[in-house]
């Protein structure tokens, strides 16, 4: 062989001998590879399986939390209600204790109206205690009844004392001086009386008469009923004559 073909064939088998280690090293990467994706797959399901482990503790325990909030809320519930009960109770028993406290009074009470009942009865029978006030309710309804009558005897009397005064008021004139005159100033046709300017300083008084004319001609006679100092109101009597106005003259 030729030294340029033995060059060659070194050339080549130097090639082949790269290529070879390439190759080998070429697997032996690839088998790194495999591990660490193996490896890397297998620390990915730890994982995953931790965070399921995870994730189901956490489940749990946020279960078992809300059973444990509402367990404490029922506990709650249930100590207010027996706080509310046990309240009851004692407003119960407060006045169970009131209504024996009264019982024992009314007991004590009945007993002394007994006593007394008994002291008063001073060895009487009840028949006798009855019949005693059946006959006084009769006494003093009997008394009652007299007394109205008498009572009415004597409201009849006074009404008659009363009516005979007013008779005997009204059948007397109230006397008015002679000589009183004045004049009419006012008239109300209507309710039928008029106002004189003669008055208690005068001697006009009331129930007084006097007597109402123009010039010589008689009209009438008026009754007073009212009077102050230096006047008065009088009612025109029915058996007027004429028709009085303002500027009539009055006398007694």
């Amino acid at each position: 062989m030729s030294k340029l073909g033995k060059i060659f064939l070194w050339i080549a088998l130097v090639g082949v001998l790269a290529s070879v280690g390439a190759g080998v090293k070429l697997n032996l990467q690839y088998k790194d590879t495999q591990t660490n994706l193996a490896n890397e797959s297998a620390a990915k399901a730890a994982a995953l399986s931790d965070a399921a482990k995870q994730k189901a503790l956490a489940e749990k325990t946020a279960l078992a939390l809300a059973e444990s909030e509402q367990s404490l809320k029922s506990e709650k519930a249930k100590s207010a209600q027996l706080d509310t009960d046990l309240a009851a109770a004692k407003q119960k028993a407060d006045e169970a204790q009131k209504a024996a406290d009264q019982a024992v009074a009314d007991g004590k009470k009945a007993a002394d109206d007994l006593k007394a009942i008994n002291d008063k009865l001073q060895g009487k029978t009840i028949d006798e205690i009855v019949a005693a006030r059946a006959k006084a309710e009769a006494d003093f309804a009997s008394a009652q009844a007299e007394q109205k009558i008498l009572t009415d005897q004597v409201q009849e009397a006074q009404a008659k004392v009363k009516q005979l005064m007013a008779d005997i008021n009204a059948s007397k004139v109230p006397y008015i001086p002679p000589g009183v005159s004045g004049k009419v100033t006012f008239v109300n046709h209507t309710w039928n009386f008029v106002v004189i300017d003669v008055g208690l300083s005068n001697g006009v008084v009331p129930n007084g008469q006097l007597i109402v004319y123009r010039k010589n001609n008689f009209l009438g006679k008026v009754k007073v009923t009212t009077a102050d100092a230096n006047s008065a109101v009088a009612d025109i009597l029915p058996d007027a004559k004429g028709d009085i106005q303002v500027g009539d003259y009055v006398l007694n």
